[in-house]
């Protein structure tokens, strides 16, 4: 599709001019264009944005005339770009309402098909009347899916045509309408306040910030004042269109707070740096004896920055005390005051209900102070304390521990092993009181098994160090026993303590091993350390004079209950005698006779001492027996 053609000369030489003077002007100029067949509203729109920028959206009368002057005649009916959206008739691309000053309706236009001709569908598009002999340049609603011309045009306007303004499309050109504040051919001026008239008042300071260029349209200039100052006017100065500042500088000055007044029964102190309401003074309130100061939560306020006290002004109240609270399970009793609002010296007495007792102070009495001479009393419940004893006693209430009320009883038992002392059941009288002591378990023990001779004993487990009477033995413990060394036991060789305190046996005996019976050898004797013979008794064998010992003449019974070696006989002489009868029988002149038999005891004596006794032991060497007299040997 091309643009529309005109096969008049006059036609021909409109767009050569319009087209030289906008390759004069050097800019990109608004054209038109057109269709060379119908279509819908919807696709006339679809072809002028492919092809152009947009269908024709008339902005003023002006154009609406160009327009009529400029389309050939043979076009009778155009779409342009205005449609009805939300019941209002807009401009396409930027949905904003028609102005009065670009609406052009014919008579009696819109009617939205009320004339009865399109059956009563909604006409929602716009067509425009070009060259009829009837209200040519006038509009019309029209159904939108109708087959009309298309109309179209290429925008003059850019994006940086207008930095600061909106770019008005003109017939073959456009121009800038500035914005507040800026002007120019393109709106790149923008207008400016004098900076001077900004000055930073006593006490306070400013901060500018500038939307634009410094101190220009828009630029704003916040003050504000240290503490304790205000400023004499609110809000910034604001550099105004008309380059005029929105208002002149304020000041800062100092904060007053509301004068204040003496109490009714009271007085005030006020002082301050600066004055006695103003920012930082401090105004002390007191009151006559017998009043208080109330309505205020401090008897000093401080004017703050704000220009308020920090706290209302307090007033002078007479004393009152505290409202006194119920006294669960008990009784408040304040005289003729039943409306429970104290003064000065009045006194309330408590009692409490039966089954419970008071615990603190029967009266108290309002002082000068306000305050209550004692704090409040409460009522508890009478009960007995928790009857906790020993870790082996075992209780059991007939009412929980924490609520031992009167009449409740409790009843104990021990754990096995211990034995109760004292009563197996007590009772909590009216006063909180249990009617007998809390028994105590004591131990069921044995006492201490005495250790037989000859005997070791052995109990577990041992006994404590802190058990103070070490002839007891607990119950449970087990005491086992062993015999010394040639000993053998006689009876059970352990015992345990029972719950009756008893040993279930009685300790064993252990008596010493005994060795077979020695009998004396013929022709000698034997001689023994004990009657009997057992565990290390011993035994020495002699013979009789003319015989000699064959064997061990010592035997001794060891711990297994035999004797160390066999028993010895007694043998007669073959040579010795002779040799010593013919000796002295040689020697005869030489020796007296009582010479001779000095010498023969001798070498008995020395035989006699082969005997090797113990020398722990209590045995005696055994005595010699000789049946023939010295003189008999001689």
């Amino acid at each position: 599709m091309t643009f529309g053609s005109k096969t008049s000369s006059s036609w021909i030489s409109l767009i050569f001019l319009c087209t030289a003077l906008c390759m004069l002007s050097g800019v990109d100029s608004w054209s038109y264009f057109f269709s060379n067949t119908t279509m819908s509203w919807q696709k006339a729109r679809t072809w002028c944005q492919t092809h152009y920028t947009d269908m024709v959206a008339i902005q003023n009368q002006e154009e609406i005339e160009y327009l009529n002057q400029w389309l050939p005649k043979k076009r009778t009916y155009y779409w342009i770009g205005i449609r009805k959206l939300n019941n209002a008739w807009t401009w396409v691309g930027t949905n904003k309402a028609l102005t009065e000053e670009a609406t052009n309706w014919a008579q009696g236009e819109p009617n939205n098909g009320k004339d009865g001709q399109t059956g009563g569908l909604n006409e929602d598009c716009v067509e425009m009347y070009i060259k009829r002999d009837q209200q040519p340049g006038k509009w019309n609603d029209e159904r939108c899916g109708k087959f009309k011309t298309a109309l179209c045009y290429t925008a003059a306007c850019m994006n940086n045509s207008c930095p600061h303004g909106d770019c008005v499309e003109t017939i073959n050109s456009h121009k800038c309408v500035c914005n507040e504040g800026f002007y120019g051919e393109k709106c790149e001026h923008v207008i400016e306040c004098d900076k001077d008239e900004v000055t930073v008042p006593y006490k306070g300071s400013v901060h500018c910030t500038h939307k634009n260029a410094n101190f220009s349209f828009d630029t704003s200039c916040q003050y504000s004042c240290e503490e304790g100052y205000q400023l004499s006017m609110p809000g910034p100065l604001t550099c105004t269109a008309s380059g005029k500042w929105s208002a002149q500088p304020p000041t800062c000055e100092l904060v007053q707070c509301p004068t204040l007044s003496p109490p009714s029964r009271g007085s005030m102190q006020c002082s301050g740096p600066l004055g006695q309401s103003s920012f930082s003074s401090t105004c002390v309130f007191t009151c006559d004896e017998g009043y208080t100061l109330t309505g205020s939560s401090s008897n000093a306020l401080q004017c703050e920055a704000s220009g308020s006290w920090n706290d209302s002004q307090p007033l002078c109240s007479a004393v009152q005390c505290p409202d006194l609270k119920e006294l669960e399970n008990g009784v408040i009793s304040c005289g003729n005051n039943t409306d429970m609002r104290f003064s000065n010296g009045n006194t309330c007495r408590f009692s409490c209900a039966q089954g419970y007792h008071l615990v603190g102070p029967s009266r108290v009495t309002c002082t000068s102070a306000a305050e209550w001479s004692e704090r409040m009393p409460r009522c508890e419940a009478i009960t007995c304390k928790n009857p906790v004893g020993e870790a082996q006693l075992i209780t059991e209430c007939n009412q929980p521990t924490t609520d031992l009320r009167p009449d409740s009883t409790c009843s104990f038992s021990c754990e096995a092993g211990f034995e109760l002392q004292g009563s197996k059941t007590i009772q909590c009288s009216e006063d909180g009181e249990w009617s007998t002591a809390i028994p105590t378990c004591k131990a069921i023990s044995c006492s201490a098994p005495e250790v037989p001779t000859n005997t070791q004993m052995n109990c577990s487990p041992s006994l404590s160090s802190t058990i103070s009477d070490l002839t007891l033995h607990p119950h449970g413990m087990v005491c086992t026993f062993s015999c010394d060394e040639g000993h053998e036991m006689q009876g059970a060789s352990s015992m345990k303590c029972a719950q009756t305190g008893q040993w279930t046996s009685t300790p064993p005996t252990c008596t010493a091993m005994r060795c077979p019976l020695l009998e004396a050898p013929e022709n000698g004797q034997v001689n023994c350390s004990n009657d009997e013979q057992v565990y290390n008794s011993q035994c020495v064998f002699t013979c009789d004079e003319g015989y000699s010992v064959d064997g061990h003449d010592l035997l001794i019974c060891d711990p297994s209950g035999s004797w160390t070696g066999e028993a010895p006989t007694c043998q007669a002489p073959t040579s010795q005698v002779t040799v010593i009868a013919s000796s002295v029988a040689t020697a005869g002149t030489m020796l007296s006779g009582l010479s001779a038999a000095m010498w023969i005891l001798k070498r008995l004596k020395r035989r006699a001492n082969k005997f090797e006794l113990n020398s722990n032991s209590e045995i005696e060497p055994p005595p010699q027996h000789y049946k023939n007299s010295i003189d008999s040997l001689i």
